[in-house]
């Protein structure tokens, strides 16, 4: 049985979003999976589309937080990503050859978003501190992108 028969997941109707804006992801959202192989194996699965996929990366980086400790409200949150690609398999970056590459950077700040742990997320990177200000979240965030640029 293929991946998405098993996830009942045949007849999904596409979404334009991967993640929905609220209620904020926890880990304590929702009832702890009996058996998480199945969120685990395609959470996985998903980091491997984030090569040509950056719209998804966001989503995959949440949703890998909780791979110790899935739960409904984390697979609900899965399968809505699978649905979102159902609608955008087209979409994805192609690299070609005669073109010269050139690197655009964007930096910005969820500062303390995360409400399990009130870390900031920053665009490239999750910041495993505290800001105690907006401008230090954005001075962080802005240093993370220019060390990921070298």
């Amino acid at each position: 049985m293929d991946l998405l028969a098993r996830t009942n997941m045949i007849n999904a109707k596409p979404i334009l979003t991967p993640l929905p804006t609220s209620p904020p992801i926890t880990l304590q959202s929702g009832t702890t999976l009996s058996e998480p192989i199945e969120y685990r194996t395609i959470v996985r699965s998903l980091q491997y589309l984030l090569i040509t996929r950056l719209d998804l990366a966001f989503t995959v980086n949440k949703l890998s937080q909780f791979m110790h400790w899935p739960t409904t409200n984390h697979w609900v949150l899965v399968k809505r990503l699978l649905c979102y690609l159902c609608g955008s398999f087209n979409d994805c970056i192609q690299f070609y050859r005669d073109h010269p590459l050139s690197v655009h950077a964007y930096s910005d700040v969820d500062c303390a978003g995360n409400k399990d742990d009130f870390s900031s997320t920053s665009v490239m990177l999750k910041q495993r501190t505290v800001a105690r200000s907006f401008t230090v979240a954005e001075y962080r965030a802005v240093a993370s992108t220019a060390a990921e640029l070298n």
